[in-house]
Parts: C-alpha cells; sequence; structure tokens
C-alpha cells in the first residue's frame, strides 16, 4: 500500500464509529461502560496499527490489499461494539454495516464536492469541512429518515442474517469498485467524470445495502409473523370446533333438565327433594351464558368466553348486535373475539376486588361504519409500539402474537384499530367502513 499514511487510518476510523454510533442509541450498554469503551478504544488504536504495519508492507498499490485493509478494521469496530454493548451478533453485524455504508456515502460525497467544486483545504479546516461535516450530514439525514421510524418497535426488528450478509457482500464489491478506480489502473483518462460517477454509483450501492439491511429484514419478519399467524388462525379453527362440539354437550344435557323434574315429585324426602332443585338451578343457570346475538360464531366465542368468566367471577357486560359482522368470515370472527375477550380476561383476572372484573362489550352499526368496542379494567401500566401494546411476558418471539393477529384480521377486511390506555382501563375501538352498505 504505498503513500498510505496512517492518519488516514485515524479518519476512517473517527468517520465509521461516527456513523456506527447513529445506530446503538437503543442497544443495552454492558456494565462498567466508560471502561469497556476505553479499553475496548485502545484495543482498537493498538490492533489497527498493527494492521497498518502489516498491510503497508505489501508492495504496489493493489486494490485486494486496501479492500482487506479497510475490512480489517470494519472487523476491529465490530468487535468493540461487542465489548460495549450487551446485543446479539445480528445486531452487532447490522449496526456495523450501515455504519459502513454509512461512512462510504459520507466518502463519495466529500469527493464529489472536491471534484465537483475544485476546492482544496489544509490543516484543520480540511478534516472539518471534508473529513467530518459531510458524514455528519449523512449519519443525521439517515437517522431522521429512517433510523428513528424504528425506534422501540422491537418485535419488528428481529434481523434476517441472509440480508445483512447480502448487504455485507454489496458493500465489500461497492469498497473494491472504489478503491480500484481510485487506484492508479487509469492512467490515460481525464479522470473527472470517472470519479464522479464512480462516486455516485458508490454511494447509490451503500444506500441500497442499507435498505436491504433495514426494510428487507423487516419484510421477511412480518411474513414470517404473517405465516404464524395464519398457524394460529388455524389451530383456532379446530378449537372452534371443539367449542362447538362443547356447547353442544351442554344443549343436550340442559334439555335433558325437563325429563329430571318429571322425578321431583317423587322424591319424597324434602331435603332430598330441596337438593335436587338446587342441582337443576345450577345445570339450567348454563342457559345464562349461552348468548344469542344473530351471528353463529360469536355466539359461539361469547358463550365460551362467558363461561370462563363465570369460573373467575368476572362480569361480562354486553350490547352486542351479531348482525353486522357477517360479512366476515365465521373463522375470522371466532379468532377476532377470541383474541379480545382472552386479553380482556387476562387483564382483569389480575385484579383482587371482583368488583372491577369487569369487561365490557359493545358491538353496533353506526352511520361510518360498524364499531366494535370493549372496555375492561386494567391497573399495569401498559407501553405501545406502532399502536399495540407491548407484550409483558420474557419470550418476545412467541408472545405477542395475539394483538398482532389482531390487527392482521381488522387490515383484512380495511378497517381501522385503535387501542389505548387511560385512568386504570383498556380500551380497543375497531370500525370496519367497507362493512357499510353490505
Amino acid at each position: 500500500m504505498e503513500g498510505m499514511e496512517f492518519i488516514s487510518c485515524i479518519r476512517f476510523s473517527i468517520q465509521l464509529f461516527m456513523a456506527e454510533a447513529f445506530f446503538t442509541f437503543e442497544w443495552e450498554k454492558r456494565h462498567h461502560f466508560p471502561l469497556r469503551l476505553a479499553g475496548s478504544m485502545a484495543g482498537y488504536v493498538l490492533c489497527s496499527g498493527l494492521a497498518f504495519l502489516l498491510f503497508s508492507s505489501i508492495p504496489g498499490n493493489m486494490p485486494i490489499v486496501y479492500t482487506a485493509y479497510y475490512m480489517s478494521l470494519f472487523a476491529l469496530s465490530l468487535g468493540v461494539l461487542g465489548i460495549c454493548f450487551e446485543i446479539r451478533g445480528k445486531e452487532i453485524l447490522f449496526g456495523g454495516v450501515c455504519g459502513y455504508a454509512l461512512q462510504h456515502i459520507g466518502f463519495a460525497l466529500s469527493m464529489i464536492i472536491q471534484e465537483v467544486r475544485g476546492w482544496s483545504l489544509t490543516g484543520i479546516w480540511d478534516f472539518l469541512f471534508f473529513r467530518i461535516l459531510p458524514y455528519l450530514f449523512i449519519d443525521i439525514l439517515v437517522y431522521l429518515l429512517l433510523i428513528r421510524r424504528y425506534e422501540g418497535q422491537r418485535e419488528l426488528r428481529e434481523r434476517d442474517i441472509r440480508m445483512i450478509l447480502l448487504a455485507l457482500a454489496i458493500l465489500t464489491v461497492v469498497i473494491f469498485l472504489s478503491v480500484f478506480v481510485d487506484s492508479r489502473y487509469f492512467e490515460n483518462d481525464s479522470g473527472l467524470l470517472r470519479n464522479v460517477l464512480c462516486k455516485i454509483y458508490g454511494a447509490f450501492c451503500s444506500m441500497m445495502a442499507i435498505l436491504i439491511a433495514f426494510n428487507l429484514s423487516r419484510q421477511n419478519r412480518i411474513l414470517h409473523e404473517k405465516e404464524m399467524m395464519e398457524n394460529m388462525l388455524h389451530s383456532m379453527r379446530e378449537q372452534q370446533k371443539l367449542s362447538q362440539e362443547s356447547i353442544n354437550i351442554i344443549n343436550v344435557k340442559c334439555h335433558d333438565l325437563k325429563y329430571r323434574i318429571s322425578k321431583i315429585q317423587r322424591i319424597e324426602d324434602a331435603q332430598d327433594q330441596k337438593d335436587y332443585i338446587e342441582e337443576i338451578k345450577r345445570a339450567v343457570a348454563i342457559y345464562d351464558n349461552i348468548f344469542q346475538t344473530g351471528n353463529d360464531a360469536l355466539d359461539l366465542v361469547l358463550t365460551e368466553k362467558s363461561l370462563l368468566c363465570d369460573e373467575y367471577k368476572i362480569k361480562l357486560s354486553s350490547m352486542i348486535d351479531g348482525k353486522v359482522l357477517n360479512f366476515m368470515n365465521t373463522t375470522d370472527v371466532y379468532a377476532l373475539f377470541g383474541n379480545l375477550m382472552d386479553n380482556a380476561i387476562e387483564s382483569v383476572m389480575k385484579e383482587k376486588d371482583e368488583e372491577k372484573r369487569v369487561i365490557s362489550v359493545k358491538i353496533a352499526r353506526e352511520p361510518q361504519g360498524y364499531h366494535i368496542h370493549i372496555e375492561n379494567y386494567c391497573k399495569d401500566k401498559v407501553e405501545f409500539a406502532d399502536g399495540l401494546p407491548v407484550t409483558t411476558k420474557e419470550d418476545k418471539n412467541f408472545h405477542g402474537f395475539g394483538v398482532r393477529s389482531i390487527r392482521y384480521l381488522v387490515e383484512k377486511y380495511r378497517g381501522d384499530m385503535l387501542m389505548r390506555a387511560e385512568e386504570e382501563r383498556f380500551l380497543v375501538d375497531i370500525l370496519f367502513y367497507g362493512a357499510v352498505g353490505k
């Protein structure tokens, strides 16, 4: 690497860490973070110095050597991130790749400015206006337009390692081409147009690498979640069949009561007769939980959940016109209200005061569409991300699909949903616009 100076290594490292820092705002810091940062940076300087001595000893200006040198500094930066942050390897690689891509975009912008305008500065002014400000501008711009959009959306940030490796491969090729063009392999052309076009191409490919790492990982995650929700809906279809069988058994048993009532007069002992009557009353009380809303699937799920409410001494208040949901597939109705009721029951079950164990359900046709309103007591503080409550369960990869399946079903029928918590209540409002007039 003839002509390479160690100051170039320092400038590149500052630019790279500055870009990577914008991806670490939400990362959990390890214990003794300041000490870890200071120690890892000292190790980085030492190792990068050794790398410089190693690569600078190689004669010639081969682009592959320059590329390997820059990639070694990039790998060392990943080590610093791993030492300082309590984060998975995929997330570290993601932040590193995107940070390096941002650094290269800043480099392209700086070179274009110098090539087109013909500006040349020295000393601190060159470092400030060409080595720092263009990079910082790109970092802040991408943070505001892209990174900040996904802050707090941890459940949608599961990285696809294939997309990250694809982005890394694209970036490596871009770095190689950039070094190749900047080398002295092109001695007979004018240089200006070539350099500008190369830098524009490099910036474009680097931005594509960032978008691939960001959006394609997110899209693959969403597709995976959709597949899991489809599987969950399939499981709920099977559960629906079992629930229907349970309701049929209840109906048969209650229908048999009229035959059992005829035996009362034959019981001579007064106490036995009284006990027998009480037994019949308890059996008949099952019919208090059977809903007849005008929608069979809704009747099924509400009846099932009302029996569960009785078991946990939860009062279920309802004003329901089930006919307004006849535009929906029966399985979707069962899945939608099964998840809504399960969430509400799970919330109120935590309350020791039975007076607060109340769930209110309202389904009605309104001028703007078909409106579903569910309200229940909720004393816990609820955090929201992307409009949905964040699951409090430890394993977030396998929990939280209930509320996401609710949104999935609402969007399937072109509806809108609002979930909110206020004054120790959790409220869900769903409005189906497209259903009006059907």
